[in-house]
């Protein structure tokens, strides 16, 4: 949270207040605008989560998001590279200043679920982000970058990861967001998804989560929601 020595500092620790597509708009670029005075340049973000089901043009499924999560871990990291060091901090003031604006809660935008996001090591042995790595390729940058402004661009991650991700929690709204983008496979490319194709595409793509040392049990729940959203997904129209 704030501290108390910033005018935002009475904000709400939780965000309240649905964010359908119509404010997230108008929060992001108030946020770019923000970001632009600040860097000077534009920033690039990793979003994944009930936004990118809000924004995404090819998806749109949802009607509001609590939040927007993103990867700060793999920002800080990239501007550290670019020689400023308080990246982190700076991006975290123009998020609670959005949020002050709009009456929003101090996590409209955050970054809760870095804790959880795999780590990878390279050929060099070198420590790496999967997540983030995936995301930056020309092709998802092309697909599913869902927000584009001076100051701010976000990036959906890949969509392998996005229900990687899903799976693991599968609570809430994680059920249809994951049948949606299996809608979206079928539909572009006439994937007809079964749990073992599915499967293997998570596996071939998503190796950092470590699918081969999940315990029996996990293997057989991880299995049987794949095998629920699969069912939702051939629920949907394409």
């Amino acid at each position: 949270m704030p501290g108390l020595s910033h005018p935002w500092s009475a904000l709400k620790e939780h965000n309240d207040i649905p964010l359908d597509q119509t404010i997230l708009y108008l929060a992001l670029q108030d946020l770019s605008a923000r970001l632009l005075r600040h860097f000077g340049k534009r920033v690039r973000l990793i979003v994944h989560g009930g936004a990118v089901m809000v924004l995404h043009p090819n998806l749109r499924s949802r009607k509001h998001t609590p939040d927007v999560d993103y990867n700060h871990r793999s920002f800080v990291a990239e501007w550290q590279m670019r020689g400023v060091a308080d990246a982190g901090t700076q991006l975290q003031a123009c998020i609670w200043k959005t949020a002050f604006k709009f009456g929003l809660g101090a996590d409209w935008m955050n970054a809760h679920a870095d804790v959880a996001l795999p780590l990878a090591r390279d050929v060099n042995g070198k420590l790496y982000d999967p997540v983030w790595a995936d995301a930056m390729t020309p092709m998802n940058r092309r697909l599913n970058t869902i927000f584009s402004s001076p100051g701010l661009v976000l990036v959906a991650v890949s969509w392998p990861w996005a229900v990687a991700l899903k799976l693991v929690r599968f609570q809430k709204h994680d059920p249809e967001d994951i049948a949606n983008i299996l809608r979206l496979g079928r539909s572009q490319r006439g994937t007809v998804w079964t749990r073992h194709v599915l499967e293997t595409w998570l596996v071939r793509s998503c190796g950092a989560m470590g699918y081969h040392a999940y315990a029996p049990w996990r293997i057989d729940a991880t299995r049987q929601n794949m095998r629920c959203a699969i069912r939702l997904a051939e629920m949907l129209s394409p």
